[in-house]
């Protein structure tokens, strides 16, 4: 098997050879760990970029035909109602000005709740800094870590793990100072 240049060649021939399908995929007992590498590559890319592709679909139906009608468009995908609302919602909101091709959907995701110039300036430092997912996401939200444990007694540890939780409202993590007291207390060792 030889792979074409672009991706919409490769699609295209390996549809003509039966080697792919909607719903199968059959590889042929001569294909290179290369060839197999280019194919995660672009079936992965595939299935970001139809994100943005149902999310700006959905858009444009509800733009032009109204509310009723991308609800039926919604209900022909097969996905859940809430899925489809979550990619049109980031669509609506990160116009595709200022998308960043080198990122993925959900990075777009984190920062669309803000202002469309924010918007640009983190993902122009995501593509930067070659931030993950989670480093955007602790630029736009914050860090949330509890501060360190200050008590070697189980109980006083347990107390101020739940307090500071309580106190960030979720999203929390564990020092690793609280962490290694917790399994000390525990009488855990590595």
């Amino acid at each position: 098997m030889t792979v074409p240049a672009t991706g919409a060649d490769l699609w295209l021939s390996l549809e003509q050879s039966g080697v792919i399908s909607r719903r199968a995929l059959r590889l042929p007992d001569t294909i290179s760990e290369s060839e197999m590498t280019a194919l995660g590559v672009m079936f992965s890319d595939v299935d970001d970029t139809s994100r943005f592709l149902l999310g700006d679909l959905l858009v444009a139906a509800t733009s032009r035909y109204g509310d009723d009608f991308a609800v039926s468009v919604m209900e022909a995908t097969g996905l859940s109602f809430q899925s489809c609302a979550n990619l049109a919602s980031v669509c609506r909101r990160v116009k595709p000005n200022v998308r960043r091709q080198e990122l993925r959907f959900h990075t777009h995701a984190v920062v669309a709740p803000l202002e469309p110039s924010e918007q640009k300036r983190l993902l122009g430092l995501a593509v930067e800094n070659q931030w993950t997912r989670q480093r955007l996401r602790d630029e736009v939200y914050g860090e949330k870590v509890l501060p360190p444990a200050v008590s070697n007694d189980l109980p006083d540890i347990v107390r101020d793990t739940l307090s500071g939780a309580k106190e960030m409202m979720g999203g929390w993590l564990i020092s690793r100072d609280s962490y290694q007291r917790l399994k000390a207390a525990l009488g855990e060792t590595e």
